[in-house]
């Protein structure tokens, strides 16, 4: 098992899972799998049911809108699977920063990117926006 833009391993949760749910939430959705080291190997997650909790408490607490996930456990009772679905209500944000997956990492949108999640979270394009600017004459 490798890590790829629709898939992130985390031997342990951290706060910094929560960038990766809003490039989940913001673009094509993905799967966090606990327990589970970068080089593929399980690392038994300790209470996985308590870990499950936390995990929602976190997402729950730290993403403006709230995305759309599942959480299970999992690989019998020794890793915890999170499934973000891709969201509806764009920008997902991390303190407020949105964020996008590029191949296995985890990064920063741009302000146009920003300009675009926020125009596609209320089912608009640039190309659909008013052009407000009356022409200029040279002198």
């Amino acid at each position: 098992m490798r890590e790829s833009r629709q898939l992130e391993l985390k031997e342990k949760i951290t706060n910094t899972f929560l960038k990766t749910v809003s490039a989940f939430a913001n673009y094509d959705g993905g799967k966090i799998i606990f327990g589970i080291s970068d080089d593929g190997n399980i690392s038994p997650l300790d209470i996985p049911e308590q870990q499950k909790l936390d995990i929602e408490n976190r997402i729950n607490d730290s993403i403006t809108p709230q995305p759309d996930y599942t959480l299970s456990v999992t690989d019998k009772g020794r890793t915890v699977t999170l499934e973000v679905y891709p969201g509806q209500k764009k920008p997902y944000l991390y303190k407020a920063k949105a964020y996008k997956r590029n191949d296995t990492a985890t990064i920063e949108v741009d302000q146009l990117e920003l300009t675009r999640l926020i125009l596609e979270g209320q089912n608009l394009s640039f190309e659909e926006l008013r052009a407000d600017h009356q022409e200029v004459m040279p002198v």
